[in-house]
Order: C-alpha cells, then structure tokens, then sequence
C-alpha cells in the first residue's frame, strides 16, 4: 500500500511538472520535405517520438518471438520443458514403484526426451520393460541409456547385470561383471555383482580366488557376513570333493585335497561349529576316525558346542584312554554339562567301562532328559542283561 501511494506521488508530481512546463512554453517543430510541411508544437513532437520508439520495440519483440530467436522466450521454455520432465520422471518412478510397467515405460521415456536426467529415465525404462517381460524393449533402454550421458557406461552396465541375473542369465551376467573389473578392478560395487553372480552360478573355486581381494576390503562386506560367505565356500569345496566333482582323485587323494582346503582356510573359519562339523563327517565318510578325534581335541578347548562334543562321543580314535582323559579334564569346568557326559559314557562302553559309562549316563538322565541319553542308556543296560530297566529308558526316549 505503501509503495502504490509513493507511485502514484511520482505520477502525479511528474505529470504537475510537466504541465507546468507546457503552460510556460509549448515550443514550436517545423518539418519540411519538398511541397510538404508539419507544424506542431515541441511537446506533442516529444510525445510522438516516445510511442513511435515504444511502438518500434514492440514490434520488434514480436518478430523476435515469432522466429523464436529471443533469449528471454528461449530460456523460459527450456525451464517450462526441464519442469514438464521433472514432473513426468516423478509420475513414472512411481509408477515403477506401484508395478504399473507399461505406465512407467510411457512415462519415463516420455520424461527422457523433455528432462536433464536421460539417464535415470532410461534405466528405470528398462527396468520397467524388463518387469512386464518385454526383453528387447529393456535392451533398446539399456542402449539409449548408455548413449545418452557421456560417461554412464558403467552405470548402464551394473544395471545390465542386474536385469541378466534377475533373467537367470548369470552366465552372461558373469561375462559383463569380468569384462567391467578389468576396467575397474577397485570398483567396490562391481566386485560385490561379482560376488553375487558367482554365488548365483554356485563356482564355489571362483569365490574361493575371490575371497581374498574381498578380505582386503574390510567394509565392503560386514565381517559376520563374510565369514558366512567363507565358511559356505570352503563347506561346499569340501562336500564336491568328496563327491567326486572337479577332481578325479578318489579315496586318499580326495581325504587329502579336503584337509589342504580346510587348512588353507583362516582360523576363524576353521573353528567355527559348521565347517568342524562338515570336515569330521567327511573324515569319517574316508575312513579317517583318528584324523577325526584329533581335530575335534585340538577344536573343542577353542570352540565348544553340543553337536562337536556329541561327534567326539561318537568317534573312535587311535587312542581311546586318550579320549577319554581329555573328556574327562573337560568336567572338571563343565561338571553338568548333558552332552559332555553322555560323550564319556559312549567312550567309556567303547573302552568295555560298563560301570563308568553307566555312572556317566546316568549323571547325564538326571540333569536333562534327552532322547539319547535314555537311548544309550538303554543299550548299556541291555547288554548287561538289565532289560526291565533298558524298557523303561527306551520308553522315556520315546516320550
């Protein structure tokens, strides 16, 4: 309100100060060209001149916008068409997001030829035409992706790798993944593809080769989940050996090339419950129980668990009052520990201890009613020729 009064100020104070100026002299403007003459006063002249200058920028701003050669026009439609694709890139994102594929594809390739980001529209057009399972149209994106940015070949590659394995065409997928680490051998995100289509195409000896430039970088894959990723590795090299696949050793040969992988294996691997457990079942599957008992004696003082202490129960060492002083010196710190007494009490029976190994037994039924304590309890007591009691173990195995 303000500024319209101080507006309308100046209008008024001009318009008083050019009056006045008129009252005092009109002034006088002759022009003369040939026969013809224009007489008018000085004031009028200077009023004629104004809307003839005014009228000669109007015209020409209207030509300008007419062939379009404007800056001012030009940059507005740009900033009207950035805005356009903006809007569209928004309407097909989430058009992706709600599985509306054949919308999406409209809307982001329309958005791709308006926007500044032809690059995401692409991609995100692939994705789409790949969802409603039209491969070639996911290509074609795919291509105008990669020509459309200066730069985004890595990009539209990592997307590629993605769709290809979604496909089930790891093998391809594989191809690309190789070709762009060669390329880009300390791309993070690359080598995590890589770890993922080889886990996809199960090549355990890939990812053992793989294993490792990934232990080098610490944060690419969090620890836990890189010693899953270890311990899968070296389980599975283990079990195809032992079944006979990518080798064509047999018997001794595979027991050793199964031990050289264990071994080769980090600490922290080697120790954990399910790789113990997968290499001492293997051992035996070969005919290797001392080699067996050994390995768990030397594991069970750094990691202990009831299915390791019920295997060593199990395994007949080269040695078995060895075994059995080592079981025996695990009491003294594990005094109630079921599993650690029902182990003692198959060595002691394996040693002809009826009585120990009854005594054991039993220690362990009182604790904690497992299935086998009961079980090897009946057993023992059968061959002692106690079958009223061996029956009712049996029956509590049952329960």
């Amino acid at each position: 309100m303000k500024k319209l009064v101080i507006l309308i100020a100046g209008f008024l104070l001009v318009g008083l100060t050019f009056g006045y100026m008129v009252s005092i002299d009109s002034g006088y403007v002759l022009f003369s060209w040939g026969s013809y003459t224009l007489e008018t006063s000085f004031w009028f002249f200077n009023i004629l001149l104004a809307a003839f200058f005014i009228s000669a920028y109007l015209v020409m701003r209207f030509v300008l916008l007419l062939i379009g050669s404007d800056w001012r026009v030009n940059e507005w439609r740009k900033q009207r068409r950035s805005k356009r694709g903006q809007r569209q890139t928004t309407r097909g994102f989430l058009s992706l997001a709600q599985g509306q594929w054949h919308t999406a594809e409209r809307q982001l390739t329309q958005a791709a030829t308006l926007g500044d980001n032809p690059l995401i529209n692409y991609l995100g057009a692939a994705r789409a035409a790949y969802e409603k399972g039209d491969m070639d149209k996911s290509d074609q994106w795919l291509k105008e992706a990669s020509q459309s940015t200066k730069g985004a070949e890595l990009a539209v590659a990592i997307t590629q790798i993605q769709l290809l394995i979604s496909r089930g065409q790891s093998e391809q997928a594989l191809a690309v993944v190789l070709r762009l680490r060669k390329q880009n051998p300390k791309h993070k995100h690359l080598l995590k593809m890589h770890i993922k289509v080889l886990r996809e195409l199960e090549d355990w000896v890939g990812l053992k080769d793989l294993l490792p430039t990934v232990r080098k970088l610490a944060k690419l894959i969090p620890q836990d989940k890189l010693k899953e990723l270890e311990e899968k590795v070296v389980i599975q090299l283990m079990q195809r050996i032992a079944k006979g696949q990518g080798s064509a050793l047999k018997g001794a040969g595979q027991a050793d090339l199964i031990k050289e992988i264990y071994q080769e294996a980090p600490r922290n691997v080697r120790l954990s419950v399910d790789v113990l457990r997968c290499y001492v079942e293997l051992l035996l599957q070969f005919k290797q129980p001392g080699k067996a008992e050994q390995v768990l004696r030397s594991s069970l003082s750094s990691v202990w668990h009831d299915d390791l202490i019920c295997q060593y129960g199990r395994v007949k060492g080269d040695d078995s009052e060895r075994q059995l002083l080592f079981a025996e010196q695990q009491l003294q710190e594990r005094t109630n520990d079921p599993m650690l007494l029902l182990a003692l009490g198959r060595i002691a029976n394996r040693l002809g201890d009826k009585e120990k190994a009854e005594e054991y037994l039993e220690a362990a039924s009182q604790i904690k009613a497992l299935p086998e304590v009961h079980t090897e309890l009946g057993n023992l007591l059968t061959q002692q020729g106690k079958f009223e009691s061996a029956c009712q173990h049996f029956n509590k195995a049952l329960a």
